[in-house]
């Protein structure tokens, strides 16, 4: 072999060398591989070592027969090394590696650029790959809105669904209740019917007062507070102008006058019961009673009547005529007060105290005036101008009578008392 083919084989043996280096570099291989191509690495090296070494040395007279026959051993190794390689690039399916020319080796330059180019295309399969994924994402964040979406508007109707539900569990309660309490008020119902009839309650002014009505209890009252400070005054000092009598004595005759006035109210009212109920009993009366007899039996009106007849008096009071109560009242007066009644506005304050304590006695049940009592009470009683409330103890006399709601009950109006 020429010294020039000579050189061509050692700088193609290190260009093989190199490249079979730079092939160990860059890829990971099998361990089969690894070996391989360390091992044929080395043979080239170490035939480079003694190749340089018999260069090195004197000159000797060229052995043509054993370069050749050292060459071709290595020629036919790396035969054997490239057929292993290829069937190892066939095994592991690389297809890369198998379009590219087996007959000759490439160099450190073509191996990277192959790479880059490989890794090139790995990158933009990565890229496709990448922009597919987020396509996908975006996709599955667009389903997934949806479902949320779809999700919220589910629990808000099934949250409307359970307040329903609720409602609907209270209403069955409450209707649970009232068929409950409609079933009780039908049994008792049913018990009032078979039962006895019980007497009607009794009708109450003292609890309830009818508005409707002007004759009741509380504008009696201060109808009776108004016939003090007008008619009972201008009658007081009309007898003072014109009588002789002191000022004691027009007191007692105008609380007298006060007095008779409700007892004479009382007399006619209990009568006009004792007739109603005597000819309830016996209608034929009706005959006697136009033709002015008085052979009446005391009789007792039912309560239920009773209750009816006042409610219909006080509904009527207004068209009631006085005058016989006025005239019945003068009967009653003391002798020595008798010539005073026609005093003009002494008759006028006995006409209106007529109509007043008419109205008390109608009432249910009837109001009381009271001047008989004999012991100053301060929460009944309020004192005259001239009497000392630390001396008073006893009643000397009535100026003004107390009145009551009722007999014996709640003080409406407090009487005015002379003490000694």
């Amino acid at each position: 072999m020429s010294k020039e083919a000579t050189k061509d084989l050692v700088t193609e043996a290190k260009n093989f060398s190199s490249s079979l280096g730079n092939v160990f570099l860059l890829k990971k291989r099998d361990p089969q591989s690894k070996h391989l191509l360390e091992k044929a690495k080395a043979l080239i090296d170490g035939l480079l070592q003694v190749d340089s070494a018999r260069t090195a040395a004197p000159a000797v007279a060229p052995r043509q027969s054993r370069s050749a026959g050292g060459m071709g051993q290595l020629w036919v190794k790396l035969d054997e090394l490239k057929r292993e390689n290829e069937d190892l690039k066939r095994h592991r399916g690389r297809s890369s590696d198998e379009r590219s020319s087996p007959g000759k080796a490439q160099g450190p330059g073509d191996v990277i650029i192959n790479e880059l180019h490989r890794a090139k295309a790995d990158n933009d399969n990565l890229k496709a790959q990448v922009e597919k994924l987020q396509k996908s994402i975006k996709d599955l964040q667009t389903v997934n809105a949806n479902l949320q979406d779809e999700y919220k508007r589910h629990k808000v109707g099934f949250d409307t669904a359970q307040k329903s539900v609720e409602r609907a569990r209270q209403d069955y309660k409450s209707l649970e209740a009232t068929l409950s309490t409609a079933k009780k008020e039908n049994d008792n119902l049913k018990q009032k019917l078979t039962s006895s009839v019980k007497p009607i309650p009794r009708t109450d002014n003292r609890f309830s007062e009818n508005i409707s009505e002007r004759c009741r209890p509380s504008t009696i009252a201060m109808r009776y507070d108004t016939l003090e400070s007008q008619e009972w005054m201008d009658a007081k000092e009309s007898l003072e102008d014109t009588s002789s009598m002191d000022e004691e004595d027009i007191t007692k005759f105008l609380c007298e006058i006060l007095a008779k006035s409700y007892e004479v109210s009382q007399e006619i009212y209990n009568n006009l019961e004792v007739a109603i109920a005597e000819l309830i009993k016996k209608p034929t009366l009706a005959k006697i009673i136009t033709q002015n007899s008085s052979s009446l039996e005391e009789s007792v009106l039912p309560e239920e009547m009773v209750d009816a007849m006042r409610i219909k008096l006080r509904q009527i009071y207004e068209t009631l005529d006085c005058g016989d109560f006025v005239e019945a009242t003068k009967h009653k007066l003391s002798r020595e007060y008798r010539g005073h009644s026609s005093n003009k506005t002494v008759h006028r304050f006995m006409n209106e105290s007529a109509c007043i304590t008419w109205q008390m006695v109608i009432q249910q049940p009837p109001m009381s005036l009271v001047a008989d009592d004999t012991k100053y009470n301060d929460e009944k009683h309020k004192l005259w101008w001239s009497c000392d409330k630390s001396k008073a103890n006893n009643i000397d006399y009535f100026i003004w009578p107390v009145l009551y709601d009722y007999d014996q009950g709640n003080v409406l109006v407090k009487g005015c008392v002379s003490t000694r």
